[in-house]
């Protein structure tokens, strides 16, 4: 019989919504170590624009039940740290030969969510800084961002803006981008007005800090109806790489990655990518919500990771490609 967390994120799948969904409890997290492998994938059939290669792909196993649900990523290039949708944060280094290492989970830094309630610790998306070890962390249902100190125990901050709290409660922060100039741009997951654009807002800095407002209200348009933004990451030469995935019952899911080349100027809010890769059920696909990009040895490297909503008709991918372009 499927559990009651399992259930709930079964009928949320589908579109049902629950009487439970704002008070489904949660056993308390302390930090402990996991045992997590690497299973290589064989052929993973995707559709790739010529500007990406295929490196390898992996199914990450691991018999804690608290493993899964990931559904923002980040890499500093030896350690990956995956947030899950159930509040908490997997993190293991990826050593030689594609190996694991030190795979651990983290609770949420204290002060950043209650520790009794998913629709208080429903986080989708983060930023880590690579070098001071903050990060920013967005919640779904409080359309909230928190701010955790270098050692990742405590929160420093903890806002619920104002330009996002029309945003509905399951559509955003769904992803996150600190750009290389300290700005901030904040996805929303999807609009309720339209199924062919989203709102992205533009900080000038840090959202966290006192009196801090978006200066701009962006608009951004999915490669194709229905594909909702997951995840998004910046580029070593400031370009932007967007995930997107569309759902439908009972479990298909479909995703692309796009490339944004440059937010609009004065002129326009809108702006758009092209799509570099698409998976479906014609191969390899899931329900993919983290993108991070690392460079190694004078190349960029992207990865996805999927979502497996703690179901055992999923599984948590990883994916890693090469981008091979540069910027015209």
């Amino acid at each position: 019989m499927l559990s009651v967390t399992r259930l709930v994120i079964s009928l949320t799948l589908l579109g049902v919504q629950t009487s439970s969904d704002r008070r489904l409890l949660v056993d308390p997290i302390i930090t402990h170590s996991i045992q997590l492998a690497a299973v290589p994938l064989v052929d993973p059939k995707m559709e790739l624009d010529q500007q990406l290669r295929f490196v390898g792909g992996w199914a990450l196993v691991s018999n804690d039940e608290d493993f899964g649900g990931l559904s923002s990523l980040a890499f500093n290039g030896q350690t990956f740290t995956g947030l899950s949708d159930k509040g908490l944060l997997v993190r293991f280094d990826w050593g030689a030969n594609n190996r694991i290492k030190a795979a651990k989970i983290d609770p949420l830094p204290k002060g950043c969510a209650a520790d009794e309630f998913k629709s208080d610790r429903d986080s989708e998306s983060i930023i880590v800084d690579r070098e001071t070890g903050r990060s920013w962390i967005g919640f779904e249902w409080r359309n909230a961002i928190c701010r955790s100190g270098p050692d990742g125990r405590r929160a420093e901050a903890l806002v619920q803006p104002t330009q996002m709290r029309r945003w509905a409660r399951t559509s955003g922060p769904e992803a996150m981008v600190r750009l290389s100039d300290g700005r901030f741009l904040v996805f929303q997951e999807r609009s309720e007005q339209s199924i062919v654009e989203g709102e992205a807002l533009l900080y000038p800095e840090d959202p966290t800090l006192p009196d801090t407002k978006a200066a701009r209200l962006l608009i951004y348009k999915p490669p194709a109806p229905y594909f909702y933004v997951t995840d998004a990451a910046q580029l070593p030469d400031g370009r932007l790489m967007v995930l997107h995935r569309n759902f439908k019952p009972p479990f298909q899911f479909r995703a692309k990655l796009s490339i944004v080349d440059k937010l609009p100027g004065p002129a326009t809010n809108v702006f758009q990518g092209k799509v570099l890769a698409s998976l479906s059920e014609k191969g390899l696909t899931d329900n993919f919500e983290g993108v991070a990009v690392s460079q190694a040895n004078g190349h960029t490297f992207i990865w996805l990771v999927s979502d497996d909503n703690y179901q055992w008709l999923q599984h948590t991918y990883l994916l890693q490609f090469e981008l091979l372009n540069k910027p015209g």
